[in-house]
């Protein structure tokens, strides 16, 4: 539920008309369909349980990108110059949600693929919800006093050090090394091969600055740590997902230094 009004106050927040950018907007929106599509037939060539399955696609497709994006837009571009980055929060963050509800709701079916039931219980998803009234308050232009917007602003950030300490007392060791094809698997394609696919693309599409930064950081993000939360509320393999956080996170150390320094090295940024 922190997490859900962390979602609804990113939405709030930003003033999309001012930062609006159809180009760069549309090229974030669609290189999610490309991505959860490269991490469904990447998970489905690996693992074979349907449940273990959308997990490890889960965990290829849901990035860490509102703790990445913001700090690593504000390094690279300065404080007050990441507005592509909020852009993209406000929409990506909660799409990212919307989907990744609707991909672990159909792997958690063990017969018949059951469209309408997928909807209507994604639909019933908190973060879907949140989503879904951030964009009424800024389509009604709601604004709250500054003492209220605060209070939403403290509880979201609740959700990732909550999610943390919960996710590192169920981390299982022992499953570990049952994962680790599972694991490699993760990393390869989230660290690896999505960035390698898609920031050429976006390169030759023209996109520099602080607008390359922000899908370089959709791109390259580790697993996002609401991952596991969403695992657990719907019956997908959270020790699985847990351990895709954890060695994500541990190896995008090495591999965002690597992105960044070769996209710099050709005086992109």
């Amino acid at each position: 539920m922190f997490l859900a009004v962390n979602v609804y106050y990113n939405i709030y927040k930003v003033n999309i008309a001012e930062v609006l950018n159809w180009r760069l907007l549309i090229t974030a929106v669609l290189s999610q369909f490309v991505i959860l599509g490269l991490a469904v037939l990447s998970a489905s060539a690996v693992e074979k349980d349907r449940k273990r399955m959308g997990a490890l696609a889960h965990g290829m497709f849901h990035t860490n990108f509102v703790i990445f994006g913001t700090l690593i837009g504000t390094a690279l571009c300065g404080e007050g110059n990441i507005g592509s980055i909020v852009l993209l929060i406000a929409v990506i963050v909660p799409l990212q949600n919307v989907l990744s509800v609707f991909l672990l709701e159909y792997c958690r079916q063990n017969s018949g693929i059951a469209i309408g039931s997928t909807i209507v219980n994604a639909l019933k998803n908190p973060y879907v919800i949140a989503a879904v009234l951030g964009f009424l308050t800024q389509l009604l232009h709601i604004r709250y006093p500054e003492m209220i917007a605060n209070i939403f602003r403290d509880l979201g950030r609740c959700g990732t050090p909550l999610a943390l300490i919960a996710m590192g007392g169920l981390f299982n060791f022992a499953s570990v090394a049952r994962n680790v094809r599972d694991i490699s698997a993760g990393c390869l394609v989230r660290l690896v091969a999505v960035p390698a696919l898609l920031i050429p693309l976006a390169v030759w599409l023209g996109f520099r600055g602080s607008e390359l930064v922000a899908l370089m950081c959709i791109f390259f993000a580790p697993c996002a740590t609401s991952s596991f939360n969403l695992a657990c509320a719907m019956d997908s393999d959270a020790d699985l997902t847990s351990q895709l956080i954890v060695f994500t996170s541990l190896f995008s150390l090495v591999t965002i230094f690597i992105w960044i320094f070769a996209v710099s090295s050709f005086g992109l940024l």
